[in-house]
């Protein structure tokens, strides 16, 4: 199917879509939702989380299966993050002309939580969850996934109190 990506370069195949972005929306959105932003954009650690865990996944399967050389371009899969996070905002409706900024401030907040280092246990989990996904365990991918997806938030939570406590 590679065909579909010669004319888009910066677009993922939609076998890449359904692995990394597509579980990745599910979970972000649920946890959103849980904590009281049914549209999951409104939520910042929720967007964050959805970053993270399309991040992590894409390097995973990078890791993976960039010797087969089946994959998207490599920078499409580097854009996959901020990808997730442009199609959350189109489709809660953000104005375009804020869309950018909504990006830029999504990129500097993600690199400070990247900083602080505070998803070894999340990272964790994905690592499971990913395995899971490669022997074909959806619901087992999905469950750790989601769990995954709390603890981040948790940590996110705590880490922004102590910053600003």
């Amino acid at each position: 199917m590679s065909y579909l990506n010669e004319n888009k370069p910066d677009w993922l195949s939609p076998e890449e879509y359904q692995m990394l972005i597509a579980p990745s929306l599910k979970v972000s959105a649920e946890l959103a939702a849980s904590r009281g932003d049914p549209k999951l954009f409104q939520d910042m650690a929720s967007m964050l989380c959805l970053m993270h865990v399309v991040s992590y996944l894409k390097d995973c399967y990078i890791a993976d299966w960039a010797i087969l050389n089946a994959m998207s371009s490599e920078a499409s899969l580097h854009k996959a993050p901020e990808a997730a996070c442009m199609m959350v905002l189109t489709e809660a409706n953000v104005d375009k002309a804020e869309l950018a900024p909504m990006i830029a401030s999504l990129n500097r907040a993600y690199q400070l939580v990247k900083a602080a280092e505070i998803s070894e246990t999340t990272d964790e989990t994905l690592g499971r969850a990913w395995e899971a996904m490669k022997n074909s365990q959806h619901v087992q991918f999905l469950a750790l996934l989601e769990q995954a997806a709390k603890t981040f938030v948790i940590a996110l939570d705590t880490w922004e109190k102590a910053r600003h406590g």
